[in-house]
């Protein structure tokens, strides 16, 4: 099967999961420094909560860097 082609720039959607809206946009705003972003609150089901990051990305490797630094996040359970 072909991988699908993306070509950079590009907006790109993480769906980040965890259990404290709080902490969880003070650590995206935290990774996301000087970017534009929007962030929107997607679904809660249970205890956990998912919200819609959207932002700008130039390559591959930024938008790799950008899904580690998030899911190493003390308040993200999981980046999807």
């Amino acid at each position: 099967m072909k991988k699908a082609e993306i070509t950079y720039p590009c907006k790109w959607s993480f769906r980040v999961i965890g259990l404290d809206k709080e902490a969880m946009t003070g650590d995206i705003r935290n990774i996301m420094a000087d970017r534009a972003y929007t962030l929107g609150e997607s679904n809660r089901k249970g205890k956990y909560l998912s919200l819609n990051l959207s932002l700008d990305v130039d390559s591959r490797n930024e938008r790799n860097i950008l899904f580690a630094a998030l899911k190493s996040s003390t308040s993200v359970t999981m980046v999807i």
